[in-house]
């Protein structure tokens, strides 16, 4: 192998173990597990999309396979656990690779302050770290390694690297956004607000017997302290009786929703078990005018063999209104065997004389397909036994 010129020597200074391209994984394993602690050195704009890109994967397709075989109530829970031990294990080895990059392109460490700005100081950083480094690497031609993606362009980097944060986005809007905007979470940030709220009123209440002291001349130091007294425990109970107010007020809902949520189970069950007239009576006046008279409704399960309720998921909610949106399978009798169809759709309960019909319902065919002829070899895990 001929021997490098005095140019060369510096680019592999600059850049160690870069003489060699690599592989996408190899890339990221020697940046994200060997060179962990490694602040001063450069990391190249090819070598830092390949290891940004396998990290964005592993996050999304992890992140998928939990929300896909994780039962819903124990989801959030997990993939609170997951982000948590993703966060602390990949932090480190992110800044560091950050750094590098920083240093790649000449640009000082403390640029990393942008990301206190959660939407420009990204998006800054996003675009900065795309530039084209100061000094451009020359592999060793002649020990150049041969790899799936070794002869792609630097905008082919590039474009892989956006379609990875996009990927990225679109998993945290299926995956994550429920969670955020669970009832549980909502009810949790209320009641850190509501506890903000009593302490700013508290202070104010405070500071405005504070203020007025001077004006009470004509009163003694002991009536004033009685008056500041009784200012403070009367706002104390005030604060007391609206605490229990919401509190009423959340359980009564929780209440609504499990009633609700019971009523649409009893009827897919009551199908399920083909007890039609049971299934028929939960339904509203409205919803009978819709769907007609019991024959005709029935009919349209004379080839059903069994309905499983796979998810339902809370959408809206009022104290004499809920809507849900349902997932479920149905199982039917054709000449040719068994069809199993995978519907999705909305139903919204209403309350009547304390107790929740459907009042309105729709759905939409996802997919279908023909199973054999064996009824017990295809039956899945139900809505039940996710729960």
């Amino acid at each position: 192998m001929e021997s490098f010129d005095q140019n060369q020597r510096i680019q592999n200074k600059m850049y160690p173990f870069s003489m060699y391209e690599d592989s996408i994984w190899n890339t990221f394993v020697n940046n994200f597990a060997k060179k962990y602690l490694e602040w001063s050195g450069r990391l190249s704009l090819v070598d830092y999309i390949k290891t940004s890109v396998v990290l964005t994967i592993i996050f999304s397709i992890t992140s998928m396979g939990l929300f896909l075989i994780i039962p819903s109530a124990n989801l959030s829970k997990v993939l609170i656990i997951f982000v948590t031990l993703f966060i602390g294990i990949s932090v480190v080895p992110s800044i560091s690779l950050l750094c590098r990059r920083l240093n790649d392109i000449g640009l000082n460490k403390t640029k990393l302050l942008y990301l206190l700005f959660p939407i420009f100081g990204v998006l800054y950083l996003f675009f900065t770290l795309l530039r084209k480094s100061e000094v451009s690497i020359r592999y060793i031609e002649m020990g150049k390694k041969s790899f799936w993606g070794s002869n792609w362009t630097v905008s082919t980097y590039k474009l892989i690297y956006i379609l990875s944060v996009l990927l990225l986005f679109v998993v945290c809007n299926i995956v994550y956004k429920p969670i955020i905007n669970s009832t549980l979470l909502v009810s949790k940030v209320e009641t850190i607000a509501s506890n903000i709220a009593d302490e700013y009123t508290k202070y104010t209440t405070i500071d405005y017997i504070n203020r007025n002291k001077e004006d009470k001349s004509l009163k003694s130091k002991s009536e004033q302290e009685r008056a500041e007294q009784e200012q403070i425990e009367k706002q104390k109970i005030e604060q007391n009786q609206e605490r229990i107010r919401l509190e009423s007020i959340e359980k009564a809902k929780q209440k609504n929703i499990d009633q609700a949520q019971n009523a649409v189970e009893k009827f897919y069950l009551a199908i399920d078990q083909q007890k039609y007239n049971d299934a028929y009576k939960m339904f509203s006046d409205n919803q009978r005018n819709v769907i007609g008279n019991f024959g005709d409704w029935k009919q349209g399960y004379q080839n059903t063999m069994s309905v499983e309720l796979k998810r339902l998921d809370l959408k809206n909610y009022s104290d004499t209104s809920i809507s849900f949106e349902y997932l479920l399978t149905s199982n039917d009798r054709i000449s040719g065997g068994i069809e199993q169809k995978v519907f999705r759709g909305n139903i919204v309960m209403l309350k009547i004389n304390g107790s929740w019909y459907i009042d309105s319902q729709d759905g939409e065919l996802l997919r279908s397909e023909i199973l054999r002829d064996s009824y017990n070899s295809y039956k899945g895990p139900s809505y039940n036994g996710r729960r």
